[in-house]
C-alpha cells in the first residue's frame, strides 16, 4: 500500500528560535492516483482530530517565507479586505485555522527542496505583514511521501483541468487564478515567491489594515 504523510505544525510562539511542535500522521492512499488535494479531504474529514499522533518532533529548518514559491500572481490576490480580517484576527492572539481546526496554510516540497504553497496565500501574506519571517513561526500543514518531498506532476494538481496543458517541469514557470473566467485561469509566472508576492501586494495591505510599512522585518536581504 502506499503512503503520504501529514505533517501538522503548531509554532509555540511567535518569536523566532523558538522550536515549532510537529505531529506526523501516516495516511494510507485510499484510492489509485490519490492527489495531494485528496489526501488533504481524506485526513481533514476522515482522521483529524481523531488519530492518535504517531510521532512529535521539532522543525529543522528555517524557511523563510519570502522563498516559498507562490502559485497566484498578485492579481490573484483579491480579497484584501480578508487579509486585514486576519491580520486583525492574528493580532488578537489567534492563529488563521480553517473550521476543522487545520490550518489554512498547507505546502509540499520538491525534490529540488524548494517549498510551494498550494493553499493559504492570503493567510501567509496577513503573517508576512506582521512580520513573521520564518515558516516555525505560523503554522502550517506539509503533505509529502516517504521521501519527504512530492514529485513534480504530483504538482499539476494545483492547476486543475489546466494541468493537461503543462508537462511536470512547467508548472514552475506559471500560476492560477480561479477568479477569471477559464480561459484566462492559467498564466505565465510574475511574481517568483511569497517575498514578491508580498511587496506587490504591501501597499494594499498597509493601506486597508493600517499598519506601517515593515520594510525592516521583510526586507530581501533578510
Amino acid at each position: 500500500m502506499i503512503y503520504r504523510f501529514v505533517e501538522l505544525i503548531q509554532p509555540k510562539n511567535s518569536v523566532h528560535g523558538n522550536p515549532a511542535t510537529g505531529f506526523v500522521y501516516k495516511i494510507p492512499s485510499a484510492k489509485k492516483n490519490m492527489t495531494i488535494y485528496d489526501t488533504v479531504d481524506f485526513f481533514e474529514k476522515k482522521i483529524f482530530p481523531k488519530t492518535k499522533k504517531t510521532k512529535e518532533q521539532k522543525t529543522a529548518e528555517q524557511v523563510l517565507l519570502r522563498k516559498i514559491i507562490n502559485l497566484h500572481n498578485n492579481n490573484g490576490i483579491k480579497n484584501i479586505p480578508q487579509i486585514t480580517s486576519m491580520i486583525n484576527q492574528i493580532k488578537s492572539g489567534k492563529n488563521i485555522l480553517s473550521d476543522s481546526g487545520l490550518p489554512n496554510i498547507k505546502l509540499v516540497k520538491t525534490r529540488n527542496k524548494e517549498w510551494v504553497l498550494f493553499d493559504g496565500h492570503h493567510s501567509m501574506l496577513a503573517y508576512m505583514a506582521l512580520g513573521r519571517k520564518y515558516l516555525s513561526e505560523i503554522p502550517y500543514l506539509i503533505i509529502q511521501n516517504k521521501t519527504g518531498c512530492v514529485k513534480d506532476k504530483e504538482i499539476l494538481a494545483f492547476f486543475g483541468v489546466h494541468s493537461k496543458k503543462l508537462r511536470d517541469l512547467d508548472w514552475r514557470d506559471y500560476v492560477i487564478n480561479w477568479q477569471q473566467p477559464e480561459e484566462k485561469q492559467l498564466c505565465r509566472r510574475v511574481q517568483e515567491n511569497m517575498g514578491e508576492l508580498f511587496d506587490s501586494c504591501q501597499k494594499l495591505i498597509t493601506k486597508a489594515s493600517g499598519l506601517r510599512f515593515l520594510t525592516d522585518t521583510n526586507s530581501t536581504t533578510h
